[in-house]
């Protein structure tokens, strides 16, 4: 996944300001795709100058709001409809949890499983409580919606991997 045709998805749906894009990829999809401040601003600049998004608002201290356009719409559906998605995945939480079984002992793969389970369950009870505070704003079948129970269904799976696993190395001899 780009970060350009995330920039084009999230402008899909309403123009923001590169600070509430920030804000966008820090509160409502740190779970879907990590992208720093830094990192935004070239990229909108870049998407400017491919005439896939424009200014329409420039406020104070040089904030601006971007839109997509025509040609970013096309550009966005093209790369749903017709690009393949990369489907291997790079996470530093699997491979902790290959590893774990492996290199750590009993005792210390128990506790890194413990504070796993703990994270998971907050990390659960916090998609569980913005779920319930969407609800009432936004559609099931809305992008939000289906996004938080995607980020849920993988956190669950998590977690209950993670407790099978404690579970697994407990009773080990």
């Amino acid at each position: 996944m780009s970060l350009r045709h995330a920039l084009l998805g999230l402008l899909a749906l309403s123009p923001n300001s590169g600070y509430q894009l920030g804000q966008i990829f820090q509160n409502t999809l740190q779970q879907i795709w990590h992208a720093r401040n830094h990192q935004l601003y070239p990229e909108l600049a870049r998407l400017s100058s491919d005439g896939h998004v424009e200014c329409v608002e420039e406020g104070a201290r040089g904030k601006r709001t971007y839109a997509i356009t025509d040609d970013g719409r096309a550009e966005l559906r093209r790369w749903l409809v017709d690009v393949q998605p990369d489907r291997t995945m790079r996470s530093e939480t699997y491979l902790r949890a290959w590893l774990l079984s492996v290199v750590l002992s009993r005792e210390d793969a128990l506790c890194v499983l413990g504070r796993d389970i703990e994270a998971l369950r907050e990390q659960r009870d916090g998609v569980l409580a913005v779920q319930a505070r969407s609800a009432a704003i936004s559609p099931p079948y809305g992008p939000h919606s289906l996004s938080l129970d995607l980020n849920l269904r993988l956190t669950e799976a998590m977690l209950g991997w993670s407790e099978e696993a404690a579970r697994r190395i407990a009773e080990r001899p």
